[in-house]
């Protein structure tokens, strides 16, 4: 499947970048998920995205090569911003490897620019459907989930929204999600109740001073304490 990082607050890219890295290459040492043991042969090398907040509107830089090998990705250690979402492919079908396929994915609708990243897969494609004013640009599961959600959201309650609509879904692996707009930034956490890697699917969530992140793995060289999100629950990330 896929790693991905969330950051609100005062945050250093580099150590984001750096996290994302390691966790892409399976070499991160301060998480004991059940697939550890499968070491370097376990590596997300499908593509990586970034997707951070300005005051001009979203950002977003990605690519269909492996994380800890483009030098692109470097660029990002220079940003400025409050908000930050990082993702690290992993393609269970090596055929849709490309630059559309990569997370994060956005738009503008309603008014607002989005972005959307995504961990698992929703097996089902019956579930998922959205407004037709909303159009994909690639071919993944992830990114129709994404314009499912933004055709439900209620922006009045963007959190309870979100989790009403992922709760809805019935038939996937996981459902980790960060869901991204100007001055809001959200993180859902389900995986599915049988499953056999329930820490694999596990989102953390670090907090310290000034900082609040979600990872997919709890992750070396930031300054936070760290907790389970609770599977199901939608939250906020506070700068």
């Amino acid at each position: 499947m896929c790693r991905m990082i969330a950051a609100a607050g005062r945050f250093d890219a580099r150590a984001l970048i750096a996290a994302l890295r390691s966790m892409a290459r399976n070499s991160n040492p301060a998480h004991d998920h059940e697939l550890r043991s499968e070491g370097r042969s376990l590596i997300h090398d499908c593509g990586w995205g970034v997707a951070y907040a300005l005051e001009s509107g979203l950002v977003r830089l990605r690519s269909a090569l492996p994380c800890f090998e483009d030098d692109a990705l470097d660029a990002v250690a220079r940003v400025h911003s409050d908000f930050m979402i990082l993702h690290a492919r992993r393609a269970k079908d090596r055929s849709t490897i490309s630059d559309v396929n990569s997370h994060p994915f956005t738009v503008r609708y309603r008014d607002e620019d989005w972005a959307f990243c995504h961990n698992g897969e929703v097996r089902d494609p019956s579930e998922l459907s959205h407004d037709e004013a909303l159009v994909p640009e690639g071919t993944t599961d992830s990114e129709r989930l994404f314009l499912h959600v933004l055709t439900r959201i209620d922006l009045g309650d963007d959190a309870t929204s979100l989790a009403g609509i992922l709760g809805n879904i019935g038939d996937f692996t996981s459902l980790n999600c960060f869901l991204l707009r100007s001055r809001s930034l959200l993180a859902y956490a389900r995986r599915e109740p049988s499953s056999s890697r329930p820490r694999y699917y596990a989102l953390w969530r670090g907090r310290g001073p000034g900082l609040d992140l979600v990872s997919s793995e709890i992750v070396d060289g930031l300054d936070a304490e760290w907790e389970e999100v609770p599977d199901g629950s939608a939250i906020r990330l506070a700068p």
